[in-house]
């Protein structure tokens, strides 16, 4: 396994139940601060919710039924597959506008203001701005059965085809296909995402019960499923990684968040279904609060703060 870009210590204080990791900062920013000193992350013994909204609308004709999610530092784009579409709301959650597409199942935005939507009935990435107006397609011909979808940090579009047992990754602008990982570790892959701090590849199996992570070439690193802490996962659905590497797994059919190392050491259950969260689908960290964002199927946006964060010694 390749050497970690940063450093992580756990502890647990027995009377809080709080852990708390000392962690220092990803290698770059040590580089460029020679003062940088190490984090103390507490990750609070049960996460606050802080915010919490419904995304269903009057004018939707069924039910809802939502499996994307995607936050830039104004919005939050919610994709409700019954309904065919992208909606867009503050992170107060009023509503603003919406993008009709044919089966969408998952959604990135990047630092231009370009929305990228996996579309499952045309088998594509369709492309948006964030306002709204179609600017072109990507993976025509290409992908299958497109589900999760993030962008690296070289701002390269990864899609998780789920039929194709594959990640795809296309250029941001032109479309171009750069690259295919084949997946054959996984019995269905669904979600997708790229660590900040180590640029691994973290991908939900959620036919495999698992979550496998993959070196940035695509080898294959390590696989967690739970079995360690005695209780497996069960459907693992959204992916999504923090500034400090920590992975965060959407355990859908246990309802519950898993929170992992980057390293994948458990470190705790962040909610659970005895703080009232039913199947979660997609799991974001909010880059304007750093704060931890959970959609669940049925329609609920719950935004959780998971950690006191305190500088020094």
């Amino acid at each position: 396994m390749e050497a970690m870009l940063g450093q992580s210590r756990r502890g647990v204080n027995p009377r809080s139940g709080q852990v708390t990791i000392q962690t220092q900062p990803p290698l770059a920013e040590q580089e460029t601060n020679t003062t940088s000193a190490p984090n103390h992350l507490v990750f609070l013994d049960k996460a606050e919710c802080v915010r919490s909204f419904r995304a269903k609308l009057e004018d939707d004709r069924r039910g809802i039924f939502i499996t994307g999610l995607a936050i830039d530092k104004e919005h939050m784009f919610v994709v409700d597959i019954e309904n065919n579409r992208t909606k867009v709301f503050t992170h107060e959650g009023q509503f603003k506008f919406d993008i009709k597409v044919n089966k969408p199942r998952d959604v990135a935005v990047s630092q231009t203001g370009h929305l990228y939507i996996t579309s499952y009935g045309d088998r594509c990435v369709q492309v948006y701005s964030t306002r709204g107006q179609q600017v072109t397609t990507m993976g025509q011909g290409l992908l299958g059965s497109p589900r999760g979808i993030t962008l690296n940090r070289q701002g390269h579009v990864m899609v998780c085809d789920t039929g194709k047992k594959s990640i795809f990754t296309f250029h941001a602008d032109s479309g171009q296909l750069l690259n295919t990982i084949l997946l054959s570790m996984c019995e269905h892959p669904v979600y997708i995402t790229v660590n900040s701090v180590n640029d691994n590849i973290v991908i939900s199996d959620m036919g495999g019960h698992c979550v496998h992570v993959l070196s940035p070439t695509g080898d294959h690193l390590y696989k967690y499923d739970g079995s360690r802490e005695g209780s497996e996962l069960r459907s693992p659905h959204g992916v999504c990684t923090d500034s400090y590497g920590h992975i965060f797994i959407a355990d859908s059919g246990n309802r519950r968040i898993v929170a992992l190392s980057p390293q994948g050491q458990f470190i705790r259950y962040i909610v659970t279904k005895d703080d009232g969260l039913w199947s979660s689908t997609a799991v974001v960290i909010n880059p304007a609060t750093g704060q931890l964002v959970v959609v669940e199927w049925r329609g609920n946006v719950k935004t959780f703060q998971y950690i006191e964060l305190k500088q020094g010694e």
